[in-house]
């Protein structure tokens, strides 16, 4: 004997279209969205035979070669880095200074910033280098 029994319903979804709906969204993110470059000055080191790997120092002068100069990440202008290096040595005489030169930079530019550590006090001061 045998029983008719209800009809099964058999319900299909369809998820093609939905993947269709994600791969837009993401699409649509990946184009209107902007990736924040950190700021952050490009430096073409010189290089050197004699260059020694030496730890990261608390004071960092960096000079670009256009002439810009940050200290330890902060913009600095040339009249104003002896004040800001001198506040810095307040705290520790003897605190090394690795100056950071681009190598396309004038010479006399050079020069010029490392007139203003020495007169700030700065005596520690080494050239970074990268090794051959």
């Amino acid at each position: 004997m045998e029983f008719e029994g209800r009809a099964r319903i058999h319900s299909h979804l369809d998820i093609a279209p939905l993947i269709d709906i994600v791969f837009l969204l993401l699409v649509f993110f990946m184009l209107t969205s902007t990736f924040l470059v950190p700021e952050a000055i490009e430096l073409e080191l010189p290089e050197s035979g004699s260059a020694n790997p030496v730890d990261v120092t608390p004071i960092t002068v960096v000079l670009d070669k256009d002439g810009q100069l940050a200290l330890n990440g902060e913009p600095v202008e040339l009249d104003k880095l002896r004040m800001a290096i001198e506040r810095l040595l307040k705290q520790d005489a003897d605190s090394p200074i690795t100056l950071k030169s681009d190598a396309h930079t004038e010479l006399q530019q050079l020069l010029r910033v490392m007139d203003e550590i020495r007169a700030a006090g700065g005596s520690n001061v080494a050239l970074a280098a990268t090794q051959k």
